[in-house]
């Protein structure tokens, strides 16, 4: 279940908010410490569906300002009111919270911890308190401060099912994302998300909308795996958005999730039991390779691995950047004898780059600041080694930029003069953000044929959903989903 809190800031706008909520949760939660001049049995009214009633103060991360027997007193008005739940406090003095879970009536009492800088160690020593209460439901909510600390959670929600026990847990915070996500799936009672942002009440919540339309929180996930993009960061990525809708789009159950990760050799033992497959994005396309029981024989040639597949004998690393390019490369010309000149030496110059040459392309690649590393990856290619200013009187048939120039927010940079472009050249951008860079603007004006970095993002990806799935990937779903995304932004 999704439940969207309602955090005012008045209650004219709480009721509008309300009216809203009800198209995306099951269940709405009333801040009344952050709505002000609240008329609590009219916001009960209007919200038309179960209500958790909540007042919390500033050490619990709200704005209450009163006594803690006035703070109480507004929790069993609220009762009386016919609230469905209210949320109280474990930390609440004992004189006033035991009253409370004794004679709750027919209201549902939610007894709640919170910890707003980490993810103590002793979360199963907190729950086997809280277990002890005549409470009805526990939540216990720390912060992430790294991305294992959601395995505690993960662990914690197993051992409440096993009791029998109804819990809400998830991490707060940036790297908690991925627990807010999985929550329901592991026998969560509920998980929160904001109505829009800039309406979250805690950190790290995730907008309603998205939990509900892309995530598809409450559908039945019955033989549903779970896949993921691991980087540091990944908030940019686009890979959410693009690998639900096509799970959407086939019938699948799956989910697909971020995690930030800092350290793949840390993660990747730890998480392991909870996933079957990911993406792999920087810094650590080289780093997971070691984890790895197989690597693909073009992954190992390029030494990266973009894509992790759980198989029968372990796990596979395959690249899908390099086929992904050469996919949308072939939809306009053959390489083959081609002069092709490949601006950048990162992993992704690296992965097309050998596309090129496997496909019997004459390879030359750029460099401008770090002529150490540009020659290093001509080396490893069997590529020519040429300096960005030296480029005037180069034969050019193919053009790919593989380095971030022109790349969103700084898409007033190009990484080649338009003076050298000339008709009948292929220009590739690898930057998809814009969809329309000023390096592709420039080919068009110039009578290039020009190829997006939408293409290569989403032809990768579908090659990831097809080794994940072994199903036919929906590319046209995937397009979409990145273009929707891209113009709205």
């Amino acid at each position: 279940m999704i439940c969207i809190p309602i955090v005012g800031p008045s209650g004219d706008q709480a009721l509008k908010d309300i009216s809203e909520a009800r198209s995306f949760g099951d269940i709405i939660e009333l801040r009344l410490d952050l709505i002000q001049d609240a008329d609590l049995p009219s916001l009960l009214q209007a919200a038309d569906k179960p209500c958790i009633v909540t007042n919390r103060t500033k050490l619990e991360g709200g704005q209450f300002k009163g006594s803690e027997e006035e703070r109480v007193r507004v929790l069993r008005q609220a009762m009386d009111a016919g609230a469905d739940y209210i949320d109280i406090e474990s930390a609440t003095p004992r004189q006033f919270l035991q009253p409370i879970l004794e004679s709750k009536g027919k209201t549902k009492t939610i007894l709640s911890f919170h910890h707003f800088s980490q993810t103590p160690d002793n979360l199963e020593a907190i729950y086997e308190i809280m277990s002890e209460t005549p409470a009805d439901i526990l939540k216990i909510i720390p912060y992430a401060r790294d991305i294992n600390d959601n395995i505690v959670v993960f662990n914690l929600l197993a051992r409440a099912k096993k009791d029998n026990r109804r819990l809400i847990s998830f991490c707060m915070g940036e790297k908690g994302e991925v627990s807010r996500i999985l929550s329901p799936l592991l026998g969560g009672f509920l998980t929160f998300g904001s109505l829009d942002t800039g309406k979250e009440s805690a950190p790290g919540q995730i907008r309603a909308s998205i939990l509900k339309d892309i995530y598809r929180i409450g559908r039945d996930r019955q033989g549903g795996k779970v896949y993921g993009v691991i980087g540091d960061p990944v908030a940019k990525s686009m890979g959410y958005l693009i690998h639900n809708r096509a799970f959407a789009a086939r019938d699948l159950p799956h989910i697909y999730v971020p995690f930030w990760v800092e350290n793949p050799q840390k993660f990747f033992p730890a998480f392991e039991p909870w996933f079957d497959g990911l993406s792999v994005t920087m810094p650590h396309k080289e780093k997971i390779i070691s984890l790895l029981d197989r690597i693909d024989p073009t992954a190992e040639s390029i030494g990266a691995v973009n894509t992790v597949v759980r198989e029968a004998g372990g796990w596979a690393g395959y690249n899908t950047d390099c086929s992904g390019a050469m996919q949308a490369l072939a939809a306009h010309c053959d390489p083959r004898d081609k002069h092709t000149l490949i601006i950048g030496s990162g992993g992704t110059a690296k992965a097309i780059g050998y596309g090129i040459v496997q496909r019997g392309g004459r390879l030359a690649v750029t460099y401008h600041k770090n002529r150490e590393r540009g020659e290093r990856l001509a080396r490893e290619l069997s590529a020519e080694a040429v300096d960005v200013r030296a480029l005037d009187h180069r034969n050019i048939d193919i053009l790919i930029n593989c380095s971030p120039v022109g790349m969103n927010p700084d898409t007033g940079q190009t990484p080649f003069p338009a003076r050298l472009l000339k008709p009948g050249m292929v220009v590739f951008d690898s930057v998809y953000n814009p969809m329309e860079t000023r390096l592709l603007r420039e080919a068009q004006a110039a009578g290039c044929i020009t190829i997006s970095g939408v293409e290569l993002f989403v032809n990768q990806a579908a090659e990831q959903f097809e080794l994940w799935t072994g199903q036919k990937a929906p590319l046209d779903v995937m397009r979409q989903a990145v273009v929707e995304k891209l113009t709205a932004a």
